[in-house]
């Protein structure tokens, strides 16, 4: 009979330094757990990531919280997941949505509710100020319902009211434009 297992999806917040995956997933090791999901980044030097991980049916939420939280100066955030998830994954095509321009507040809000407005779902976003300049890159799904001119013409139309230049390609095409080849001499 098949051991018994649970699933957690456990966000980790702090100040960002040298090895602080190896003491997280060291502490969650220790607990039994089976990491089949991470994503992390740094910004402003602040260390953010998200795990989805299956422990042994006896380990609890607070069980993994308090591991965290001993192995360093992290808060940690513990839910419990099911196998499968709550909702299918959104269906649609992939695209790559970038803005840049004068930084002011309100430029994620105007392009994220338009994203809204239409059905279209962030999959993922990077966002820097540097110099003054407002830099953006978002990943997104648009559903076949959705016409990509008509949503190009409704970020524009954002894009416009926040001062920024907007770019909507579709991921294969922004892949492609945005890649570097290394070429090699034989």
């Amino acid at each position: 009979m098949a051991e018994q297992k649970v699933r957690f999806v456990i966000s980790v917040v702090s100040r960002d330094e040298v090895g602080i995956i190896a003491r997280v997933s060291e502490a969650l090791y220790a607990l039994g757990a089976n990491l089949e999901a991470l994503s992390q980044t740094v910004v402003w030097h602040w260390f953010t990531m998200i795990i989805c991980a299956e422990f042994p049916a006896e380990v609890s939420a607070p069980d993994i919280k308090a591991a965290i939280e001993k192995a360093g100066q992290f808060t940690a955030t513990v839910l419990p997941s099911e196998k499968e998830p709550a909702r299918e994954p959104m269906s649609g095509e992939p695209f790559v949505v970038t803005a840049s321009g004068a930084d002011k507040p309100g430029i994620v809000f105007r392009l994220t509710k338009c994203f809204a407005d239409k059905g279209i779902n962030v999959e993922d976003v990077w966002n820097e100020v540097r110099e003054g300049r407002f830099m953006v890159i978002f990943h997104v799904t648009m559903p076949a319902h959705v016409d990509p001119k008509d949503a190009r013409y409704e970020l524009e139309q954002a894009g416009n009211e926040a001062g920024v230049s907007i770019t909507l390609q579709h991921q294969d095409i922004f892949t492609a434009t945005n890649s570097l080849e290394v070429h090699t001499k034989r």
